[in-house]
């Protein structure tokens, strides 16, 4: 059953969708659809930016992220996780994150050009 003070959408198929997060960026919330969809959590996007005006404010300025009422707590439960794991993290500009954790750079490696010149 959905939290009682959660916004709910009923879907065309009857499903009853939770929202489980308020971002404010597209990026954003594709980041976080992204996320949980590699968890196994089917997740939508519902854009209410009014995209006409070059300013943001109260709802309009809003893009939603959902579940379904089923995924709701493990949803919610991966996206505790998520922000538990992101406050331990070093807070440097060196820190490099991926869906796998923190990544390791070896600095005394060059990246190829992408004009496919060697130096």
């Amino acid at each position: 059953m959905p939290d009682e003070t959660a916004n709910t959408i009923t879907a065309q198929d009857g499903t009853t969708l939770v929202e489980i997060a308020s971002v404010g960026t597209e990026d954003e919330a594709k980041l976080l659809q992204g996320f949980l969809e590699a968890e196994g959590v089917p997740a939508q996007i519902e854009d209410l930016k009014f995209h006409m005006e070059p300013i943001n404010f109260g709802a309009m300025g809003e893009i939603r992220v959902f579940v379904t009422a089923d995924d709701e707590p493990r949803a919610q439960q991966l996206l505790r996780e998520r922000e538990r794991e992101y406050e331990q993290l070093d807070d440097d500009d060196d820190t490099l994150v991926t869906d796998d954790g923190v990544a390791e750079i070896d600095e005394g490696t060059q990246a190829d050009s992408d004009d496919g010149a060697t130096s």
